[in-house]
Parts: C-alpha cells; sequence; structure tokens
C-alpha cells in the first residue's frame, strides 16, 4: 500500500457491505488486540458467522462513508441521525495514515450540515487517543462495559461542534482530506 491520501465516497450498498464487515474485524483482531486480552477480543468480534445483510442495513441506515487508498477500502465511519458516531474502523494496514482523521473530518462536517451541535461515540482503549487528538473528550469511563457476558472497557466520548474554531482541520499541520460532497 501506497501512502497516498485516503478517498473518502459515500458507502454503496451491497457492495461494501463485505469490505466494511472484513475490516471491522481486522481492526478488532489486530488493533484492539494490542489493547485488550484474547477473551475480550474474542467478545467483541462475536460469532464468524455475521448475517451480512443485517450489516449492510445497518450502514444504510446510517450516513455511511468508506476511504479507499489505491482503490482499496481500508475504513469507514457511520453517523446516526441523533449524533452517534456508531463505528469508527481503519484496517490495520492503513493505520496511522490519516484515514481515521479524515473520515472523522467528513462525519463532521455532515453532522454540521444537519444542523447537530454535538457528536458522541463509545471508543475503545485503541480508538481513544485518536478521537482525543481530534478534540473529543471522554465524558464517562465504561470499564464495566460487558460484552457478550465479557468486560469490555471503553469510554463515552463527545466532540462539541458549536465551538468557532471546532473544525478538525485546525489541528493538523497539514490539511486532511476534504470531501465536500462525496463522489459516488
Amino acid at each position: 500500500m501506497t501512502t497516498a491520501a485516503p478517498v473518502l465516497r459515500p458507502y454503496r450498498s451491497p457492495d461494501d457491505a463485505s469490505a466494511t464487515l472484513a475490516t471491522c474485524r481486522r481492526a478488532i483482531g489486530v488493533s484492539a488486540a494490542e489493547v485488550y486480552t484474547p477473551e475480550q477480543v474474542a467478545a467483541w468480534l462475536g460469532p464468524d458467522d455475521v448475517d451480512l445483510a443485517a450489516w449492510d442495513a445497518r450502514r444504510r441506515a446510517a450516513w455511511a462513508v468508506v476511504a479507499e487508498v489505491d482503490g482499496a477500502l481500508v475504513g469507514f465511519a457511520d453517523l446516526l441521525p441523533e449524533g452517534l458516531v456508531d463505528m469508527l474502523f481503519v484496517h490495520p494496514v492503513a493505520g496511522g495514515r490519516g484515514v481515521a482523521r479524515a473520515l472523522l473530518t467528513a462525519v463532521e462536517a455532515e453532522a454540521r450540515a444537519r444542523g447537530l451541535t454535538g457528536l458522541r461515540t463509545y471508543a475503545s482503549r485503541r480508538a481513544r487517543p485518536v478521537f482525543e487528538r481530534l478534540g473529543w473528550v471522554v465524558t464517562v469511563d465504561r470499564q464495566d462495559n460487558t460484552v457478550r457476558g465479557v468486560v469490555v472497557p471503553n469510554v463515552e466520548m463527545r466532540r462539541d461542534l458549536t465551538e468557532p474554531d471546532g473544525s478538525l482541520s485546525d489541528r493538523w499541520d497539514e490539511p486532511p482530506a476534504r470531501p465536500g460532497r462525496l463522489r459516488p
């Protein structure tokens, strides 16, 4: 994979279902395994036989955006109508290359366009530093978060969109990918 900037586009149903699911599972299985126990990772991953139609329906129910590098899907994010960033996953091969930043910039732009004044998410131990670098703050430390009977700690985080200087692009020396209108 090159160091090319990520290209953002809307989620395409059903074409992107398999790739987004694979990205999610790989991110949990590899990246999250750096900060969670094997038992916690297994609980988070859940069964191998995920219903792809249900997965696709969940993406379609949200405002979903994907990131590609060299034509390969390497990340995605979902924004629910109430301002919840339901999912943000980046494939481990693309970690540290600005993919999460580009996706969150797109999510923030969409939220502002919808008139939302804030965003929230539930971030894993692995994702927390990424969100914090982008101006999110921890509101609840959820040490007792349970997934399939296993404690998998995470944090609830919020992002205030009413700050006059709240744009994610203001937090970096180089500008993030600017999605503007995402291309189909």
